[in-house]
């Protein structure tokens, strides 16, 4: 009876180690699948982290050590027994294999229990060494593409749930109105001639009829707050995507401003080209008819002198001579558009054609009810300049304002400045008229673009030429009343080619 009891206690004893020890390797188990949910750690800290707890989870703890190797890295825990026996275990990621994982533990223990132990906890590794493989990788593309996207000359930007949740630098630089148009269908700022195509372009991506919008438009916005509004073109492609499980909108948006302004400069120069040779042939085909013209009138008015009535033959006569100074006139003004004179440069105080315009126009603006403002600075800089040409832009837009207020009420008011501003001679001149519009601000200076009835439309094209002539520029904004405000610019120093 008691070698029964005795032998019933010493199978209790062997099952007792044998749960202690499954206990010890399910904890091990446990704690190396932990692992996996850890987001924060780096791979070389869990491989570390597993040696640790194998070490400490074996039948014989204080005579096992462990020991990974992965890819020439070696991570151990635990001195090994100078008997230890060594069992171990290739780790296979994706039919690789990139280590081995070894356990060595003292002479007796269980070689089948370390190996069941040994297989369950490699491919645990094999697990996670995949997992951290992958994560890294997608953290590698994810960096590649944005720093494709970050540093990519379009901007680019998402729109969900009527909320910008992305945009990249470019799109920061050049945004305007097109992310509050997507949000609430805002067009307040897009010009006026695109605005249609734009609201029937957010129309159909919104309501799905289009996935992708390719579009060109025009757009206002101000690079800073206290700066005039500018114009921009922009190529804009919009799709709908799946980002984040959630419907989207996607927006690339590139700023072609610049191409779309060298080509219409193209346009506008091959137009002015072919103008030109017809004015000139034109002009040189009537001159000459002209000029007998004038010489036949001057001729019958010496032969009718001694005719009787001849108040009325000079009358007549005088009304011919002055239709025909008229169109030499009309013939001199397209010709010298078309060949525009060189300027002839000389050190000049830009004072002082500001003065001769203001003296020429001052008694026919004082008889329209149009008061002059003048504050030129005094002592400025010379420059390089033609003065009778500088007369006739300031002349130009004087005239011009004055048209503006012609059928106004209320005070009319001209402003005339000078000042100098980074090394620039600046000439301001401001009126209280009804102003130009962003959309017009820079198709005022093309050549035969006006608003005017029975106006050319070359007045302001001819003065911008002749502006550009002196290297500066001519400007358009709006003047403190709400009218219009021209701005000259002419280099305040010494050029050798002004032009």
């Amino acid at each position: 009876m008691e070698e029964k009891h005795a032998l019933t206690e010493q199978e209790l004893e062997k099952r007792t180690r044998e749960v202690e020890q499954r206990i010890r390797e399910l904890n091990c188990l446990y704690r190396i699948s932990r692992l996996l949910e850890e987001k924060d750690i780096s791979l070389e800290e869990i491989l570390q982290r597993i040696v640790d707890i194998i070490a400490v989870s074996s039948c014989s703890p204080g005579d096992t050590s462990t020991r990974i190797v992965l890819e020439n890295q070696v991570f151990a825990a635990g001195t090994p027994h100078v008997s230890a026996r060594k069992l171990g275990c290739d780790l296979v990621v994706h039919g690789n294999r990139l280590g081995v994982l070894e356990v060595y533990c003292r002479e007796g223990a269980p070689e089948a229990k370390e190996r069941h132990l040994i297989d369950a906890v490699a491919g645990l590794v094999e697990r996670i060494v995949e997992q951290k493989q992958t994560e890294i990788a997608l953290l590698e593309s994810e960096r590649r593409f944005r720093s494709l996207v970050e540093n990519s000359p379009t901007g680019i930007f998402i729109i969900q749930n009527n909320m910008v949740v992305y945009e990249n630098p470019e799109e920061k630089r050049i945004s305007g109105p097109l992310a509050r148009l997507l949000r609430e269908g805002d067009l307040s700022n897009i010009h006026p001639d695109d605005a249609e195509n734009v609201r029937l372009g957010f129309q159909r991506i919104v309501t799905g009829e289009d996935r992708t919008l390719d579009m060109d438009f025009r757009f206002f916005f101000k690079a800073r707050e206290d700066a005039d509004p500018e114009m921009k073109w922009v190529h804009c492609r919009a799709s709908l995507i799946e980002y984040l499980g959630k419907e989207a909108i996607l927006v690339n948006k590139l700023d072609v401003t610049r191409a779309k302004e060298l080509e219409y400069l193209l346009r506008t120069e091959d137009k002015m080209a072919s103008l030109g040779r017809v004015a000139s042939g034109i002009a040189h085909e009537i001159r000459n008819p002209l000029s007998g013209i004038n010489i036949y009138l001057s001729n019958l008015e010496r032969m009718l002198n001694g005719a009787e009535n001849m108040a009325s033959v000079n009358e007549i006569l005088a009304q011919l001579q002055s239709a025909s100074n008229k169109i030499e006139s009309v013939i001199r003004r397209v010709l010298d558009f078309s060949r525009p004179s060189e300027p002839r440069f000389i050190r000049t105080n830009i004072n002082h054609p500001i003065k001769e315009a203001i003296d020429l126009s001052s008694v026919t603006l004082r008889k329209t009810g149009i008061s002059i403002d003048i504050l030129l600075a005094p002592n400025l800089p010379l420059c390089d300049a033609d003065p009778s040409l500088i007369v006739q832009v300031i002349l130009n837009l004087i005239t011009n304002a004055a048209e503006a207020m012609k059928n106004m009420d209320g005070r009319k008011i001209i402003d005339i400045a000078s000042s100098v501003e980074h090394e620039h001679i600046v000439v301001t001149i401001c009126d209280s008229g009804p102003g130009v519009p962003f959309h017009l601000r820079k198709r005022v200076f093309d050549p035969f673009f006006t608003t005017k009835d029975n106006s050319t439309g070359i007045g302001l094209s001819l003065s911008h030429r002749i502006v550009s002539d002196h290297g500066g520029s001519l400007t358009v904004s709006d003047s403190r009343w709400g009218g219009a405000a021209f701005a000259i610019r002419i280099p305040a120093r010494e050029t050798e080619n002004p032009g």
